[in-house]
């Protein structure tokens, strides 16, 4: 359904009416959101963040700086 579709069936809707549409599809968009969908209760995943890595920002630095020459 075209949002132009859609939106025709919802303007001749009371106030409270649109108010209920808007909560069904927040209620849709948080259970689309559930992290227990990509991810496993327990399980520990790996973050990797540029803490501790001066050896990768030194060489990150020198290819950056051969580009420009």
């Amino acid at each position: 359904m075209l949002m132009t579709e859609i939106t025709k069936e919802i303007k001749p809707l009371s106030r409270l009416e649109k108010f209920q549409i808007i909560e069904q599809i927040s209620k849709m968009l948080r259970e689309e959101d559930d992290p227990g969908k990509y991810f496993t209760p327990g399980t520990e995943y790996p973050v990797f963040t540029p803490c501790n890595e001066e050896k990768a920002a030194a060489q990150l630095q020198q290819f950056l700086e051969q580009q420009q020459s």
